[in-house]
C-alpha cells in the first residue's frame, strides 16, 4: 500500500521486510497465534512520567481474546499475507487500539507462528458538534466508552439540543458477542420531538472470504419532523414507524471479486399526520395524513473487488486510514404483495455504484451514487444521490480535498426535506438555510498539521475552506449559489479512540452579498465538514 506521511506511531509496522510478507509463508498453517497488548503510553515519555502513568491506571487494558475476536485468521487456519492485511484493516476499525505489527515467522516446514502486539487508546471520550449563525445555535454531546472492561463493547449516552426541543439516547454494541463473530446493539432515545428504540443481532460478512450472514433487525418510534422554508420554521408533520426484518447471506471470494447474495424479509408499517402549517408555509407543504404497510421479500446482489491504499491526514490526524479505491456493484429487488399484510401490491429496486482510482502522486478519487424506488403502475418514493471526491497529497502534512455532493427525491413523503447550512457543509450560513427536495453541494478545503503527537497529547493542524450549495423545490426560498470562504483550527487526540478531528471554524458568506444578517459564523464540531 502506497502511505503518504509517514508519521511515527500513526501507521502499523508491519510492511516491506517483516517476516510474513514472504511469500513462501502463504498457505502454511498458523500453528499459534500470540497476542501481546500494551496500554496507552507504553514506554511512558520521558517527561511528566506522573501523568502518563496514572492515564494508564486509569485505562483498563484490552483483552487479549478481544484482539484475536478481530483477526481472520485462527489457530489451525491458513496463512496468507491478504489475510494479515485484512486483519490489520480491522484492528484499526476497531479505533480503541492501533495495531503495531501482524507478523509471522516459519515454524518447521509446512507452519508459522503469528504475533500480533497492539498498543491501546483512551477508550473514554466525548463527542459534541455545536454551530452558530446568523441568530442560531444547536449542538450535540455524547458520552462513549468504547471498550468496556477491555471487551470491545461501547457503550454511549448522549443529549441534543436544537429548535425541536432536547432529547437524550443511550446505546450498547458489541462486534464480537461472547467471542463470537456476532454483532449486538440495541439503542433507546427519548425527547420533546419524540421516542426511539432499536434493536440488531447480526452474523455478518466478518471477513472477505465468509461464506455466510444471518442475523436480524427491529425499530420502533414516535417522531416530529419540522419543516422550513427560507430558513424559518414553517410546518411540522408528526408521524410513526415499525419496522423488523430477517436476512440470510452467502458470499465467496473468487479470484480477487467478493461475492455476495443477501436474501430478506422486511416488515414497515408507516404512519404520517397531516401537515401542520404556519402562516406563509409553501402550498406544497400541505399533505393528508398517509398510512403505509410495507410486507417485502428481497434479494441484493454485490460484486465487490476491493483494492485498499493507505493514507495520513485525509479525515484524520494521526492514524493511518484505509481506503478503498476499488469498485463495487450492488443491485437489490424485491415485491410487497397485498397477500402478505401490504398496502398494495408493490415492486421495489435500487442500485448503489462505488468506484475509486488512485493516481499515485496525483492523488485518488472515489464515487459513490445510488438510487433507490418503490413502484406500483408507477414510481413512488423515488431517492438517489451522488458524491464524488478527489484528495491531493502534494508535501507530507499537507492535503487537499475537493467534493461534490448532490441528493434528491421525488414522490416522496411529507416529512421528506433536504438540509444545507452551518454543519452540513455550508459553514457561514444558518443551520436550515436552504432546503428543499433536492441540493447540491461543492467543497474544497486544504489541510496542514502543523504540530503531531506534541507532548504525546495532542496534534495541531490548521484548514483553509470554499463552500457553495444551491437547493430546488418546496421550503426554497433562495436563488442561485450560496458560497463562503473560511479558515479553522484543527486539534486531535493521538492516543484517543474519539479519532476524530476536533474543528474550530469560522466563515463569511461572498454571495449572496452581506446583509447584515451575514457576518462571520462560527461553528465547531467533531468530525471533518465533508
Amino acid at each position: 500500500a502506497a502511505l503518504a506521511g509517514p508519521w511515527p506511531g500513526a501507521v502499523s509496522r508491519a510492511g516491506a521486510g517483516a517476516p510474513d510478507t514472504l511469500a513462501v509463508l502463504d498457505g502454511r498453517v498458523v500453528r499459534r497465534v500470540d497476542v501481546v497488548t500494551h496500554t496507552i503510553f507504553d514506554p511512558l515519555p520521558a517527561h511528566g512520567r506522573g501523568f502518563y502513568v496514572l492515564a494508564n491506571r486509569l485505562h483498563v487494558r484490552t483483552r487479549p481474546s478481544t484482539v484475536r475476536g478481530a483477526l481472520v485468521f485462527r489457530e489451525g487456519g491458513s496463512w496468507s499475507e491478504a489475510r494479515r492485511a485484512e486483519s490489520e484493516r480491522h484492528l484499526r476499525s476497531l479505533e480503541f487500539l492501533v495495531p503495531d505489527t501482524v507478523s509471522a515467522v516459519a515454524a518447521g516446514a509446512d507452519s508459522v507462528d503469528v504475533r500480533v502486539v497492539t498498543h491501546d487508546n483512551w477508550t473514554t471520550s466525548p463527542e459534541f458538534g455545536i454551530e452558530s449563525g446568523g441568530g442560531q445555535r444547536y449542538g450535540s454531546f455524547s458520552f462513549i466508552e468504547r471498550d468496556f472492561l477491555g471487551l470491545g463493547t461501547s457503550l454511549a449516552v448522549g443529549y441534543r439540543s436544537d429548535v425541536a426541543g432536547i432529547s437524550r439516547v443511550a446505546s450498547i454494541e458489541d462486534s464480537e458477542l461472547f467471542g463470537s463473530h456476532w454483532f449486538g446493539r440495541v439503542a433507546a432515545s427519548r425527547g420533546s420531538s419524540g421516542r426511539d428504540e432499536s434493536g440488531q443481532l447480526l452474523l455478518p460478512f466478518w471477513a472477505d472470504d465468509a461464506p455466510l450472514a444471518l442475523g436480524g433487525d427491529w425499530q420502533r418510534a414516535s417522531f416530529g419532523e419540522d419543516l422550513y422554508s427560507g430558513g424559518r420554521l414553517a410546518a411540522h408533520v408528526a408521524g410513526r414507524h415499525e419496522h423488523a426484518g430477517v436476512l440470510w447471506g452467502a458470499g465467496r471470494l473468487a479470484h480477487g471479486t467478493i461475492e455476495r447474495f443477501v436474501a430478506s424479509f422486511e416488515l414497515d408499517d408507516r404512519s404520517l399526520g397531516a401537515t401542520v402549517l404556519d402562516a406563509g408555509a409553501p402550498p406544497a407543504f400541505a399533505r393528508a395524513a398517509d398510512d403505509l404497510r410495507v410486507r417485502r421479500l428481497a434479494g441484493e446482489l454485490r460484486f465487490w473487488r476491493p483494492r485498499y491504499i493507505v493514507r495520513h491526514g485525509v479525515e484524520l490526524m494521526d492514524h493511518a486510514e484505509d481506503i478503498d479505491v476499488g469498485g463495487a456493484v450492488t443491485l437489490k429487488g424485491g415485491f410487497a404483495p397485498k397477500l402478505f399484510g401490504s398496502t398494495a401490491d408493490e415492486g421495489y429496486a435500487r442500485a448503489r455504484l462505488d468506484l475509486g482510482h488512485d493516481a499515485g502522486r496525483m492523488g485518488f478519487g472515489q464515487l459513490r451514487a445510488g438510487a433507490q424506488s418503490r413502484f406500483r403502475t408507477a414510481p413512488r418514493e423515488v431517492k438517489g444521490d451522488v458524491t464524488a471526491r478527489w484528495v491531493q497529497q502534494p508535501r507530507e502534512r499537507w492535503t487537499g480535498v475537493a467534493a461534490v455532493t448532490g441528493a434528491a427525491g421525488r414522490e416522496v413523503p411529507a416529512d421528506y426535506q433536504l438540509t444545507l447550512g452551518g454543519l452540513t457543509g455550508l459553514r457561514a450560513f444558518p443551520v436550515h438555510d436552504l432546503t428543499g427536495t433536492e441540493v447540491w453541494r461543492a467543497n474544497a478545503e486544504l489541510r496542514w498539521i502543523g504540530v503531531h503527537d506534541w507532548l504525546r497529547l495532542v496534534s495541531i493542524g490548521a484548514a483553509g475552506f470554499w463552500d457553495a450549495g444551491r437547493a430546488w423545490g418546496p421550503g426554497c426560498e433562495a436563488r442561485g449559489w450560496h458560497q463562503d470562504v473560511g479558515f479553522g483550527l484543527r486539534l486531535s487526540l493521538p492516543h484517543s479512540a474519539l479519532n476524530a478531528v476536533a474543528r474550530f471554524d469560522v466563515a463569511w458568506p461572498i454571495g449572496p452579498a452581506q446583509d447584515g444578517l451575514r457576518g462571520p459564523a462560527y461553528s465547531f464540531g467533531s468530525g471533518q465538514a465533508f
